[in-house]
C-alpha cells in the first residue's frame, strides 16, 4: 500500500517539475529574443546649419628670429627686436591685454663641415637661433593691414598667421542650433517619405555645436623692398551649427 502511494506522488511531481521547467525556459527563451532584438525602429540624421557673416576680431602671430654667436647673444638680440615690435603694435592700438607669447625657442645651430678621411662631414656649433611669436588680437579690422606694416618695420621677421573672427559669436549659437534641428527633421522626412514610412518621434538628441571658422580673405605678406601698404581682405567668417537626432517611425 504504501508502495502505492509513492507511485502515484511520483506521477504527480514529476510533471509539475516538467512544466516548471518548461515554463523556466520559455521565460529565458523570451529574454533572449527580445535582448536581440532592437529597441526600436530609428533614422539617425545630423542636421546642419551655417551662415556667412563680416568678422570682427582677427588673430595675427608675428615672429623675430635672431642667430648669433652665443645663446645669450642670438636671446638679446631677439629680445629687443621684439620689444620693438610689441611697442610698434601697440603704438598702432593695441592694449598689451591682446598681446601674448605663443612661443619662445633658443637653440643650437649646427652646420656640416667636410672631413678629409670620412664619407661623412662632422657637425661643428656654428651658433645659436632665437625665435619668438606673439598673437595679436586685433579688433580694429580696418587697420590690419597697417598694424603688419609696422610691425614688419619695426622687425618682425615671420607674419606666420592671420584668423577672423567674431567677438560675440553667442549671439549666433540658439540661432544655428535652432535651424540645425530643422535641418535634421527635414532630413529625416525625406529618408521616411523614400522608404514609405512615417516619422512618429524622437529617441535622442546628441548635444550640438557651433564653430567659427574664416572662409575668405587673404594677406599678401611684406618683402623688405615693399613700399604700399599691405591688403587686406576680411572676407566673411561662416558660423555653423550641427546636432545629432535619432528619429522613430
Amino acid at each position: 500500500m504504501f508502495m502505492d502511494k509513492v507511485r502515484d506522488l511520483r506521477k504527480l511531481v514529476l510533471p509539475a517539475f516538467l512544466l516548471i521547467g518548461l515554463a523556466a525556459f520559455l521565460v529565458s527563451d523570451s529574454q533572449a529574443v527580445s535582448a536581440q532584438e532592437p529597441a526600436g525602429r530609428m533614422i539617425s540624421v545630423t542636421g546642419q546649419a551655417e551662415i556667412y557673416v563680416k568678422p570682427d576680431v582677427a588673430t595675427i602671430s608675428f615672429g623675430v628670429e635672431t642667430n648669433g654667436a652665443t645663446a645669450q647673444e642670438a636671446q638679446q638680440l631677439n629680445a629687443a627686436a621684439m620689444n620693438k615690435v610689441i611697442a610698434a603694435l601697440q603704438g598702432q592700438g593695441i592694449a598689451k591685454e591682446n598681446i601674448q607669447t605663443s612661443n619662445f625657442s633658443l637653440y643650437p645651430v649646427y652646420e656640416t663641415q667636410p672631413v678629409a678621411d670620412r664619407l661623412y662631414g662632422k657637425q661643428v656649433l656654428s651658433g645659436y637661433r632665437c625665435n619668438n611669436t606673439v598673437s595679436v588680437r586685433v579688433k580694429d579690422i580696418g587697420n590690419i593691414g597697417g598694424i603688419i606694416d609696422a610691425a614688419v618695420s619695426s622687425g618682425a621677421t615671420n607674419v606666420n598667421s592671420i584668423v577672423f573672427g567674431v567677438l560675440d559669436s553667442k549671439k549666433y549659437e540658439d540661432q544655428m542650433l535652432a535651424q540645425a534641428v530643422t535641418n535634421a527633421r527635414h532630413k529625416a522626412e525625406v529618408i521616411a517619405r523614400a522608404a514609405g514610412v512615417n516619422i512618429t518621434g524622437i529617441s535622442k538628441i546628441s548635444d550640438g555645436y557651433v564653430s567659427v571658422s574664416s572662409v575668405r580673405g587673404a594677406v599678401k605678406m611684406i618683402s623688405d623692398m615693399a613700399v604700399e601698404a599691405t591688403p587686406i581682405e576680411p572676407g566673411e567668417v561662416v558660423i555653423t551649427g550641427s546636432v545629432r537626432i535619432d528619429f522613430t517611425f
